[in-house]
Parts: C-alpha cells; structure tokens; sequence
C-alpha cells in the first residue's frame, strides 16, 4: 500500500472525534435520565452555602431518616432566622455536641471552631475567611442540631445568640450528591480534552499532506538525493604515439603512403563518360 504522510494522524484524529461526540452524547442522554424516587431535584437560592453551592445550582434531596442527621451534613430545614419557607444550611453539631469560637485565638495557626475540646476541621469553608463572625459557646441539647451556612460571613445561623440550636424535626431534607450529577461533569470534561486532541492531531495530519502535495509539485524543491557509493574508477593511460620517421614493423606503427599529386606541368587523362578516365596504352 502506498505510504501518504498524515494518513496515521489523520485516522487517529477521526477516531478521537468520533469517541469524543459519543461521549458527549452518552453525558447528555444520562443527564436527561430522572433520577431514583427516593431523590427530588431542586435548585439552590440564594449565596449561603458557597462556595459548596452557588444560586441556581441543581441540588438533589432525600427524606431525613429519623437520627440519620450527621455532623457535616448539607440540609434544607425550615429556620426561624430565614423569611424563606426552608433554607440550606450545614450541621455543625448534634446533641449532646458542645460548640464554641473565640475570634481573638488561633488553632494551629488558623482560626477554627472548637467541637467538643477539639478543633474542627472544614475543608468546605474557604481558607482565608474566619468561620463565624461572632464568638459563642453553646451546649446543644438532645433533639436539636447546630446549623451555619458555608458563607459564615454573610449569613445567619445558630451562632448568634438570638438564633441558637434547631429543633432536628424542622430539618425537612438532606441535600445529597447525585453519582449521575457528578459523572455528567467528569465526562463533559473528558469528552471536550478527548475532542480538542482529536483537532490537534487533525491539523498536523493536514499540514503534513500540504507539504507533501508541495514537494510533489515542485521537484526541484525537494532535496536532490546523494549519488550512491561505489568502485573508484581510475582512467587507462592513453597509449604512446610513434615519433615520425622512426621504423616499424607491419602493424599499427607503419604510415600509409601518400599519394604523388600531380604537378602543374604533369598530363592529366581525360576522364571519359560515367566518370572513368582513358588511360592511352
């Protein structure tokens, strides 16, 4: 088969963007599929839980099984300090929990709230901001949970005074991580990287047949291809002339006789018809 440059990129490339296009495709169906029953799909108001979640972000709840509530957990519950009907916000602590902050110390270098003696960590929160406004010190009684949203600095909470502890039985859902939500997001990613691959080697693919389309119509751009290497060949000495005058034998030394031209005083005979001269006897 012939060898045409390119044509292995350009394969590969097709290839690429075909397995990109399925994949984007397969996202969008599966991001179409509704989710289990047991899962209602929502939206997010509002700027409190960011950075974890941003207004009009879809959310997916499930029902709050009886003591199913978990310190660390995102819920939707129906708060005395909100006009909203619910309102997210995160437990930080259950009953039973001891919660407190001081602005003025450090934990290790880093302001942190103290859960029961031990500094709590939240990776959810961003670094540089503190994780109340306010100091507080609150013992959580049985049944009730501790509730801050995510932007600690512009919203309430159970942390002020007038606020305090929730009763669990108002938490009215659990706002989870559907799997599909977050495979959708993995797969658009992947499907464009494997698409802008599939263009790259595309156009290297293109470049290289122009410049061979190029060479082929102009040979003499082409680089000239180096003479192959062979035998030295040394030239036979010419062979000696003999010298005028000097003897030989009969061979290729003798000189031909020269023929007598006649003189001007010499008698010519007459040439005869048919170019044949008479010659008296």
């Amino acid at each position: 088969m012939e060898h045409r440059p390119g044509r292995r990129r350009g394969i590969a490339a097709i290839v690429l963007l075909v397995l990109g296009a399925v994949i984007l495709g397969g996202v969008t169906v599966a991001k179409a599929v509704n989710p289990p029953s047991r899962y209602t799909e929502g939206k997010a108001v509002g700027w409190t839980m960011t950075p974890t979640y941003t207004n009009g972000e879809s959310i997916y709840l499930e029902p709050v099984a009886k003591g199913g509530l978990r310190r660390g957990d995102v819920v939707l519950a129906s708060v005395p300090w909100s006009l909203q009907k619910t309102q997210m916000n995160r437990v930080v602590a259950v009953g039973g929990d001891r919660i407190q902050y001081k602005p003025s110390s450090k934990v290790a270098g880093q302001y942190r709230l103290v859960l029961n003696g031990t500094p709590l960590d939240e990776p959810y929160l961003e670094q540089w901001k503190n994780p109340s406004a306010v100091a507080f010190n609150v013992k959580v009684p049985k049944g009730y949970v501790f509730l801050m949203a995510d932007n600690r600095m512009n919203s309430d909470g159970s942390q002020y005074a007038n606020n305090g502890p929730v009763p669990a039985d108002k938490v009215t859902a659990k706002v989870v991580a559907y799997p599909m939500a977050k495979l959708a997001v993995w797969g658009q990613l992947a499907g464009a990287l494997v698409l802008l691959l599939g263009a790259v080697l595309a156009g290297v693919a293109r470049r290289a047949r122009g410049r061979a389309g190029r060479d082929a119509a102009d040979p003499a751009a082409a680089p000239a291809a180096a003479p192959a290497a062979g035998p030295a060949v040394i030239p036979a000495p010419a062979a000696a002339q003999p010298e005028p005058g000097e003897g030989g034998g009969e061979g290729a030394g003798e000189q031909a006789p020269v023929a007598a031209q006649p003189g001007p005083g010499d008698a010519q005979a007459p040439v005869g018809p048919g170019g044949r001269a008479d010659v008296p006897s």
